[in-house]
């Protein structure tokens, strides 16, 4: 007897439906508000239902909402403040019905971290609260909060993930090539609806509205956001099994390079460093030749002459960066917000950067170009001193544990997790799609070593080397959602919460 389709993806079905229903011009105006109350049920159903369809769901809001805005603005005009843009911070927002089940183990020392962040988030809005008014703070506290919440969630639900690593496996290796398809397409053909929102929008740094002469940024609405998205992907992926893979990866290169953001570009160097040094040398051949293979495969379209003139003049930009006017800028601008940070030591509080000074009539700094003083911009000196203490400690615990050696998946995580964090100096990386990948990988890691702790094999990856030679590679996905605990020791604690 055959079986239908599970509910999980009726439910996805239906909103996917809905949305093309809504893109076709159906609803005016009102379609935004449509598709943010859409995207609220289903994600509110799938929280509750299915977790790990949830998880898939969220990302994707992350990743298409920006292109359904275009598309709306595109059928019924420009609007600067169009509430499409709601839609995946809201559904993040509900992993705290997760995180509220769970909340005893934030107790413990492995998720601790979390709460010096969380304790700077409620620093940055009190403060916000009386430099920006209620309406901007609180928007500028849903932007940070949502992905940081949404990190948590995937921590908590370390139970799940050897579920969780194998469909956010299918789901990257999916949006993969869909979105470094579309940012080709993008450059060789630029839509029409892309290229209107560039001249409404008018960001400068999108290059120009024509084909051959844009920063390509796929669904999403900035090349930076998109740039980390392929770089996640690409470390994810090249980890992975599957000869499709291959091609993917390569096309996502290609994609990465025509998105011309250096940061990206030097934070997937780092990431493939710190895959190769964490992992045990006898995989370092069988990782080298996988790059060998993709780098030959892009090659042949990097080298397009419309293609070479974009990418060439830009890399030749990274041996004489002095001469690069951008950088210069970039630096300038930075020394003089440095200065202003140091004479602020409270810091403006949430809502006097980003799309919160939409809500107080521009007054504030759209953007930094440098994460780093953002925070202390933002947070000043109390609440940026919690958050990178935080972040280094969720970053340092994942990098304690000999487990992710062995784990593909967790080794992968580990490294995206650096990657998106080396381009702090450049951007920001705590918001937006951006910091939900961010803290997604830190989440991933955390949760990786709770699993592995509680069945077991972060206690057999400290035995001797012998032992650990004979131990498989991959980790078998549980039986049952129960899992075996290994025999406790004298002082010896299992628990995740206490790990």
């Amino acid at each position: 007897m055959r079986r239908g389709p599970s509910r999980d993806k009726i439910v996805v079905g239906l909103f996917v439906v809905a949305t093309a229903v809504l893109l076709s011009g159906l609803g005016g105006r009102v379609a935004s508000i449509a598709y943010v109350v859409f995207a609220g049920c289903a994600g509110a159903w799938l929280v509750f239902r299915a977790p790990v369809t949830y998880l898939n769901f969220s990302l994707w809001l992350w990743w298409v909402t920006p292109f359904v805005r275009r598309m709306l603005d595109y059928r019924h005009g420009w609007n600067a403040t169009n509430p499409v843009l709601l839609a995946p911070p809201l559904v993040a927002l509900l992993s705290v019905v997760i995180v509220l089940r769970h909340a005893r183990e934030l107790r413990g020392i492995l998720f601790a971290p979390y709460l010096l962040i969380l304790a700077a988030l409620a620093y940055g809005y009190a403060v916000g609260l009386l430099s920006a008014g209620p309406l901007a703070a609180t928007y500028a506290l849903v932007t940070w909060f949502a992905p940081v919440l949404f990190g948590i969630h995937l921590a908590v639900s370390w139970r799940r993930y050897p579920e969780i690593a194998s469909s956010l496996r299918r789901t990257f290796s999916i949006a993969l090539p869909l979105l470094a398809g579309y940012g080709l397409y993008q450059f060789v053909r630029l839509p029409v609806w892309d290229a209107q929102w560039m001249r409404s929008a008018d960001l400068k740094s999108l290059g120009k509205p024509l084909p051959f002469l844009v920063r390509i940024f796929s669904t999403l609405n900035t090349p930076g956001p998109y740039a980390a998205f392929l770089v996640a992907g690409l470390l994810i992926l090249l980890q992975a099994r599957g000869k499709l893979r291959y091609l993917w990866t390569a096309l996502a290169i290609v994609a990465l390079l025509l998105t011309r953001t250096r940061a990206a570009w030097a934070a997937f160097v780092i990431g493939i460093a710190v895959q190769y040094l964490s992992q045990p040398i006898v995989r370092l051949p069988k990782r080298a030749v996988t790059l060998a293979v993709v780098a030959l495969l892009a090659l042949p379209l990097a080298a397009i002459p419309k293609f070479r003139s974009i990418i060439a003049p830009r890399l030749s930009t990274l041996t004489n960066l002095r001469e690069d006017n951008s950088f210069i800028k970039r630096v300038q601008f930075s020394e003089g917000i440095a200065s202003g940070i140091v004479e602020t030591a409270a810091g403006s509080g949430l809502g006097t950067t980003g799309g919160a000074i939409k809500l107080r009539d521009q007054q504030g700094v759209r953007s930094l170009d440098n994460g780093f003083l953002e925070v202390f911009f933002i947070y000043g000196w109390p609440g940026g001193a919690l958050i990178f203490l935080g972040l280094t400690g969720l970053l340092l615990q994942a990098f304690r544990f000999a487990e992710a050696r062995r784990d593909v998946f967790a080794n992968s995580v580990r490294a995206t997790a650096v990657a998106l964090a080396s381009i702090l100096p450049i951007g920001d990386v705590f918001t937006g799609p951006t910091g939900t990948l961010l803290w997604s990988m830190v989440g991933l890691g955390i949760a990786a070593h709770a699993y592995h702790l509680t069945t077991g094999l972060a206690l057999r990856s400290r035995a001797p080397a012998f032992v650990r030679a004979v131990q498989p590679e991959a980790i078998p996905l549980p039986a049952s959602a129960s899992v075996a605990r290994p025999p406790v020791g004298p002082g010896m604690r299992v628990s995740p919460s206490g790990a």
